[in-house]
């Protein structure tokens, strides 16, 4: 019997769903490892913020006796939220292709039923990312804010830049809570598509869906 016009063998279909997932998998690995390696810039920006005090208390410079420069600091914090806030666009993108990777996960679990689903990384990351990575991530970054406004802050107190460092301080606040709102964005909208996929899956796979007797 041949098969209608427009309709794909179920061998093909398979296939070709297994590319496209194996695509969208490689795009979210390059998504991480461009992610991560943005540390070695905050690394060096770190370098920049300790030069100046490790270099007094070493007198390392003839020129230690001048006070640290409240502009250079203000100027390290914006560039330091800039490459977050970038992270975040990144992170967005991750969470998209993500997204996809769940669909095109669910359309192949069906292929291959079992007690425990074969493709499941995108659909066990919300899950993890609550109980495991969350805990470990926001002491993470609330070690990282804290070096970010009290080190520098506390270094213009004690040079006699008050007013300088109650500017710096509620810039880096304002800044870190904006930020942490942005990432609390990505991560329920996250949860959020993960739940209606899941919906969308169990209503697909209801053979008496509400309504029917």
């Amino acid at each position: 019997m041949e098969e209608k016009s427009g309709q794909v063998p179920d061998g093909e279909a398979r296939d070709l769903l297994y590319k496209e997932y194996v695509r969208l998998a490689e795009c979210c690995n390059g998504y991480v490892k461009d992610a991560l390696s943005d540390i070695k810039l905050l690394g060096g920006i770190g370098a920049v913020l300790a030069w100046d005090p490790i270099a007094r208390m070493l007198e390392l410079n003839a020129r230690l006796d001048q006070p640290v420069t409240p502009v250079g600091f203000t100027t390290l914090l914006l560039v330091v939220m800039f490459v977050l806030f970038y992270n975040l666009m990144k992170q967005s993108i991750f969470f998209y292709h993500q997204a996809r990777m769940r669909r095109f996960e669910q359309r192949l679990n069906v292929l291959y039923p079992g007690s425990e689903p074969v493709f499941a990384v995108a659909l066990a990351w919300p899950d993890w990312q609550r109980r495991v990575h969350d805990r470990v991530a926001l002491p993470a970054f609330a070690i990282f804010y804290l070096i970010l406004i009290a080190f520098p802050a506390t270094l213009m107190v004690l040079q006699g830049f008050g007013l300088w460092a109650i500017f710096y301080a509620g810039l880096a606040v304002l800044l870190a809570l904006g930020h942490l709102a942005s990432f609390l964005h990505l991560v329920r909208s996250l949860e959020r598509d993960a739940q209606d996929s899941l919906e969308a899956a169990s209503a697909s796979q209801d053979p008496n869906p509400a309504g029917k007797p």
